[in-house]
């Protein structure tokens, strides 16, 4: 088969490279078309229910992913900065791309008589006088719709909440107005030059998880190039092996991210890491096939020929290796979280594209460049450093087999002792820097406007006017004051909210009013007095669906989680028998929703890569025995990895819950190679501890080569100044030092104890 695909490579090679280079502009168009997705709804499966009901809640009351602007100052409550904040309100307004703006100068405000009340902004003019300001701090400060909700309860600090237009299909919309708000920000008066505005919201966490992947290709692919570049250059030592290994790797990265167009994938957190991930996989075939032909002497016979000799060694090991590594991916594709199902679909198609271009870049290359001088030399990759080293371990393991093996079981002891403290976590501000402004910001809103992020809960009755019910009113009155209770809620706002403000102000601002009217009539009387705006994001025009808003300044999704099953419990047990049908939601929740999606995926998708993978290697080696055991080295990476994550503090998050999956694909490459030499050499008639040296000594230097190069490749991801993308890097540059390890000296020392000859 290899003769005669080589025949066809060597008799048409024009048009075979033709058709690549055609095959390769089409996908680059392909990949130029990719969009780009930072939303957390698209990390959920599109037809969850939840997030079926989240979006017909936001039809009816609006976005729940706001934009606020923080800041801090103890003159709020003077005429400068109260015609400071009235100004940018006007100019926040008129961005096209704003709804709505609410900020402590234009907020609603009830003022009320004997037997009646108007709405107003709390500020209509600013006035000079210190009476009129200290009248409109009262008013803000004992209100309970603005203080906490707009100004901070020490009245230092306030926000305005920018509400944004609906714009599913608009991919920029979010980058052009967090854009224009900055702008507006940036050409303040000199005199407010001091202030520090703090964006916070899903929409600037969104924003800035594009900027950082955007920011992450432009400098980490050029990173990765100049490292592998570099690493092929020290181990190869031949300019065209380099140059046609890093053609097959680009031609390669091109392809996957067709790929990944063509499964309707984008990029996101998850896939924004494919680009080094491919880039790093596919010099592999690279290195293993220059490896061995670089080491004949090509000085007598045709390059072509050589070639077609090192593919035929090397045809059915490098194609197992792409298979398997395509099924660690493609495992990935049972998730129900879609960018984690794209991500392994453009993977394993990726891996199965590496192979192919592989057995044709390649051979096709040494075809054209038969003639140069620097190709056609004796072999010039004998012992060195790699080579010594390699060497060395032929000769120790077999007498230090014992102390690999029992040191092995220490090592997984400890390592499940970690795996006992991983925690599952999908917190997305820890996915930024600590000192990053996005993190900074957030945590300022928290610590001083009591968080951006919202807690929502959806309450529908059957019939028309339910809302005015006193009874009904008291069941949203019940869950806001145990949410009130609760130290990680900030503010609590619902339609009773204005209700107890309008009965306060009706009745001359007596604060012994402020509570929910004792009758539908008289909520009815309200709600027909009322002029103002704000009550329509909290209840319909026919007082049938009414929603409750809880700011949280909590991000951890493991806490979010308990919280959320408490208040779910409370409200079954307290309000179970009400005919309301209550119901939790926003997007808090939904974030929330991904903790057990993130456990499922990784455990269905471990769990298929395994019997796959490892139900292949029974086939290819046809021995049970050698099948088990080549379960052990690749077994072994992942849980000294998962280990090693529990004793690190790093969670299973959207980026690291794929690590497995993808380490048993990759992993499982080398003790391919590794147990092909190895039955090859006992084939022959070698003993077991001639044939594990041997296959060591030919397969040492292949394995630690592509491993270095792979732990580099990764390695270059801990520059990036995304967290999870640092996380990604960095644990995979470990399972590569976890899998050589256990390639090179735990599965020769498990094979050797097998034998009972020297």
């Amino acid at each position: 088969m290899v003769n005669k695909y080589c025949d066809i490579l060597f008799k048409h090679p024009k048009s075979i490279l033709s058709i690549i280079i055609i095959i390769t502009i089409g996908c680059a168009f392909l990949y130029s078309k990719l969009p780009v997705e930072t939303s957390v709804e698209s990390l959920i499966m599109e037809d969850d229910p939840d997030l079926l009901f989240y979006n017909t809640f936001k039809e009816q009351f609006g976005e729940d992913e706001f934009l606020v602007v923080g800041f801090s100052e103890p003159r709020i409550f003077s005429p400068a900065y109260l015609r400071f904040i009235q100004k940018l309100t006007e100019q926040f307004e008129n961005i096209e791309e704003v709804d709505d703006v609410v900020s402590l100068t234009n907020v609603e405000d009830i003022i009320g008589s004997e037997d009646d009340f108007v709405v107003e902004p709390l500020v209509k003019e600013v006035p000079d006088d210190s009476h009129s300001i200290e009248t409109i701090k009262h008013r803000a400060l004992t209100n309970p719709l603005i203080e906490g909700n707009l100004v901070s309860p020490d009245g230092k600090a306030a926000l305005f909440v920018i509400r944004t237009r609906s714009h599913p299909d608009d991919e920029t919309y979010d980058a052009r107005l967090i854009s224009k708000v900055k702008e507006v920000l940036e050409n303040r008066p000199d005199q407010f030059r001091h202030i520090n505005f703090h964006l916070a919201g899903w929409l600037v966490t969104d924003v800035n998880m594009s900027g950082y992947m955007n920011k992450d290709l432009k400098s980490l692919m050029p990173l990765t190039y100049a490292l592998i570049i570099g690493l092929l250059v020290f181990f190869l030592r031949n300019g065209w092996a380099v140059f046609l290994s890093i053609l097959n790797v680009s031609v390669c990265l091109v392809c996957t991210m067709a790929v990944l167009y063509l499964t309707g994938g984008a990029v996101s957190p998850m896939t924004a890491i494919l680009p080094p991930l491919i880039m790093a996989l596919s010099v592999s075939d690279s290195v293993h096939i220059f490896t061995e032909f670089l080491k004949k002497d090509r000085s007598q016979a045709p390059l072509p020929q050589i070639m077609r000799e090192t593919l035929r060694h090397l045809w059915v090991p490098c194609f197992l290796t792409s298979l398997t590594t395509a099924v660690g991916f493609a495992s990935l594709s049972i998730s129900s979280i879609p960018p984690i199902r794209h991500f392994g679909l453009a993977a394993a198609g990726g891996m199965m594209i590496e192979f192919c271009l592989s057995m044709s870049i390649i051979p096709i290359g040494i075809y054209f460049f038969k003639n140069f001088a620097s190709l056609k030399q004796p072999s010039h990759l004998k012992a060195g450093s790699v080579q010594g080293l390699v060497q060395k371990l032929a000769v120790l393991i077999p007498r230090a087999k014992v102390y690999v093996c029992g040191l092995s079981v220490l090592l997984i002891g400890l390592s499940v002792w970690g795996i006992s403290k991983l925690n599952v976590e999908t917190n997305l501000m820890e996915y930024f820097k600590k000192k990053s402004e996005v993190y900074q910001d957030a945590r300022f809103i928290d610590q001083e406007l009591g968080g951006v992020n919202t807690l929502e809960v959806s309450f529908e009755a059957k019939e028309r006017d339910a809302f005015l019910l006193p009874a009904n009113l008291k069941v949203i009155e019940k869950i806001a004051e145990y949410l009130r209770e609760r130290p990680e809620i900030g503010k609590v706002t619902s339609i009773n909210d204005f209700l107890k403000e309008m009965n306060q102000s009706f009745h001359s601002e007596d604060p012994a009013y402020y509570d929910l009217p004792d009758s539908r009539e008289m909520a009815a009387q309200y709600l027909l007095l009322y002029g103002g705006d704000e009550l329509d994001n909290f209840v319909d025009t026919s007082y049938q669906w009414a929603r409750l808003s809880a700011r949280i300044t909590e991000h951890s999704s493991s806490r979010l989680k308990v919280y959320i099953e408490q208040l779910k419990n409370f409200i079954e047990k307290n309000l179970g028998e009400s005919d309301l049908q209550i119901r939790v939601t926003g997007k808090t929740y939904l974030v929330n929703k991904l903790v057990k999606n993130i456990v499922d995926s990784q455990v269905q998708s471990l769990s298929v890569a395994f019997l796959i993978i490892f139900g292949m290697l029974f086939i290819v080696f046809r021995s049970v025995s050698i099948g088990f055991i080549s379960i052990i080295p690749n077994m072994l990476p992942i849980i000294f990895n998962l280990g090693f994550m529990g004793l690190a503090g790093i969670p299973l998050n959207t980026a690291t819950a794929i690590i497995s999956a993808v380490a048993i694909g990759i992993a499982v490459d080398d003790t391919i190679h590794f147990l092909n030499q190895y039955q090859n050499e006992r084939q022959i008639g070698k003993s077991i501890r001639q044939a594990t040296a041997t296959a060591i000594e030919t397969k040492g230097v292949p394995i630690m080569t592509t491993s270095l190069i792979l732990i580099g490749g990764f390695g270059v991801l801990v520059v990036s100044s995304f967290v999870p993308t640092i996380q990604f890097g960095l644990l995979c540059s470990i399972i590569m030092l976890f899998a050589v390890v256990s390639d090179l000296a735990i599965l020769p020392a498990v094979l050797l104890l097998k034998s009972t000859r020297v």
